[in-house]
Order: structure tokens, then sequence, then C-alpha cells
């Protein structure tokens, strides 16, 4: 049964992209359309400098034309444009929202950037958390993003955090032996994965160096990475690198698995919600997830849908990961509740305003 509100959601992006990021708004936006009485989307699809400047403005007049005309319950907004529509919200009493999904101040300087483009990036960076301070919710994709922002008095009680999730459509139909065969994966092999974004960032260095342990201790376990090129990581090509990869291959490549693996760098304020978690949940493959850090661990433990690992600890990470083979051999894969659809239930009783 749909709930009653109406809703208008804005981002300054272009949904029709290849990127995880493109891919999880579009399953997000759907699981609400099916949720809610009317869904308005104003996203940004043009591709050039002059024409984007152009869309920062257009995407705000006609987010504040909808909101004039039809006068929705919720305005939600994410990135750059709102800053009319939010003024216009105000006037006419409609509840703001705005998605944050990262300190968008502290990671501009992470970026590999120089010169006028990383001042660009900053200038927008600051007035994007401006916008986010402007509304009445804010919702977060990660608890210690929403700890920081009220550490800093920039959120109020009634903001909330959700994490990502999945759209079960997004389920490859491939099944383990075929996937192996596809990809050129004996049948045999003890074989964990790693899908998603090539980079530092994400922990891709301690992938490698598990790999150098694994051989250096003869435990004939393949790393396997699919979907972006490592080999600025891995000069010595040790690890199995499947790239590139669209989403369908991806899938396909974690069916492929036994365990797929969740690193990531402790240098951000937020680890991040990781799409690859959900991608994992989807095609029902056992995780192995950084210790001790929110948006991976705690997932992972809650649904019982792996184990912990420190991937800090080569060593450490070795012998986690030689006791999860023995230990999940026979275990059964849990049902999780982490759907869109569950997220949005979510979001929904936190933004009920009736």
């Amino acid at each position: 049964m749909k709930n009653k509100l109406s809703m208008v959601y804005l981002c300054n992006f272009d949904l029709s992209g290849s990127t995880g990021k493109n891919r999880a708004t579009r399953q997000k936006l759907s699981a609400l359309r099916g949720k809610v009485s009317r869904l308005y989307v104003v996203s940004d699809g043009s591709k050039f400098l002059l024409s984007r400047i152009f869309s920062f403005i257009y995407l705000d007049v006609k987010v504040a034309f909808i909101l004039i005309s039809c006068k929705p319950d919720i305005f939600i907004s994410r990135g750059y444009s709102g800053f009319f529509s939010i003024l216009i919200s105000r006037v006419l009493k409609i509840t703001s929202a705005r998605e944050i999904h990262a300190n968008a101040i502290e990671e501009s300087s992470l970026l590999p950037y120089k010169g006028i483009r990383l001042l660009a990036i900053k200038g927008l960076s600051r007035w994007m958390h401006a916008l986010d301070r402007l509304v009445d919710f804010r919702i977060f994709n990660h608890p210690d993003l929403l700890a920081y922002f009220r550490g800093r008095g920039w959120a109020r009680d009634s903001d909330f955090y959700v994490y990502n999730g999945f759209s079960p459509d997004s389920r490859s139909t491939i099944s383990k032996s075929d996937a192996r065969k596809k990809y050129g994966i004996s049948n045999d092999a003890k074989v964990v994965v790693f899908v998603g974004t090539a980079s530092k960032w994400h922990g891709v260095d301690y992938l490698v160096n598990l790999k150098k342990c694994f051989n250096k201790n003869h435990d004939d376990i393949e790393v396997v990475f699919g979907g972006g090129d490592v080999s600025k990581f891995d000069r010595e090509h040790i690890c199995l690198n499947i790239s590139p990869l669209d989403d369908v291959g991806c899938s396909e490549l974690i069916k492929a698995s036994d365990f797929c693996l969740l690193p990531v760098k402790n240098n951000r304020v937020s680890p991040g919600s990781p799409l690859k978690l959900y991608d994992y949940i989807a095609n029902e493959r056992f995780v192995l997830a950084q210790s001790n850090t929110n948006g991976y661990s705690d997932e992972v433990e809650r649904f019982g849908v792996g184990v912990s690992v420190d991937f800090t600890s080569t060593e450490d990470a070795r012998l986690a990961i030689l006791r999860a083979f023995e230990d999940f051999k026979d275990r059964q894969y849990p049902e999780c509740a982490v759907s869109w659809d569950d997220r949005i239930d979510v979001w929904l009783q936190k933004l009920d305003i009736r």
C-alpha cells in the first residue's frame, strides 16, 4: 500500500550513467516511487561544462516551479543545486531534506587534483555544505557522518542515517560453476573476490599484500578483482584482474566466488556505505569485511553474512580467511532486510510529517 506523501527529488548528476552511484540512485528512486503517491524526479543529464553551469540554475528553477504548482509534501535534494528551491519550500511550508553521503569539504582534499580544478571542487563542496545546513531534515548514509555533523552543531535530533541497499532485480541468475567457466576460474579453486572501484581509498593494496601472504604460505587461494584496473597496485600481476566489467559482469563474478572482500581505509570521517556490500548480499555470498568499521563489519555481523577481518594486519587477515573457509562451507545464506524497499520504509517512517 502506498504512502500518501508526495515528493520532489532533485540531484545534479546524470541518472542514466553507469557508475555505482547512478545505478544505486535509480534503484532507490524506483523503490521510493512504489511507496509514495507521487514522485517528481529532476536530474542533470548534461555532459559539458557550460551546460552543467546552465543546468545548475535551470534545475533549481524547474524544481521551484514544481513546488509552487504542485505543492508536494517533501522536497529532497542532493548535490550542488537547490538553493532557490529550498527557500521556496520554506515559504510554502514544504518539508525540505538533503541526502548527505560524505563530508564533501574533507574529501575534496583527498582527490588527486590540483590548481583551478581543485579550487573549483573545494568551492562547490563548501556551497553544498551550506545547502546541507539549510534544510529541515538531513538523511545521512552513515552513522559516523551523522555523529560528526551533530558534534559540530550542523545536524538536528530529527536527522537520521540509513545505509544503502540493493534491488532484487540486480541478482545474477548464473550458477557458480557456469560463472567460473565464463571467467576462466577452476571449479576446484578457492576464490575470494573484490568488485568495485580499484583505489587505495578502498584498501585495494591490502588485498594485493594478502595475495602475497597466501602465496608465501602456499595457501592456494586466488584473489580476484572485477570492475576496475588494479595494475598500479599489483605490478607483479599476482592477482587475477578481470576488467572492465559492467554491473552484470560484476554480479556474475560475485557468483563465481567463495567469499567476497570488503576492505576500506581509515582515512575519512565516514568510510561510506559500500554499494558492493549489498551487491554481495544480493548475490548471496558471504563477506569478509573490515573489522570495527561501521557500514562494513557491523552490517555483516548483524545479518550473519560473514566475518570481520582486520585487513591492516595481513597475517591476521590470512588466518581469519582460512578459518572462514572451514566455518562457512556448509552454512545456509540468511535472509537480510537490506533491500532498497526496506531502506525506503525507514525513510518514510522518519520523514512522516502527518
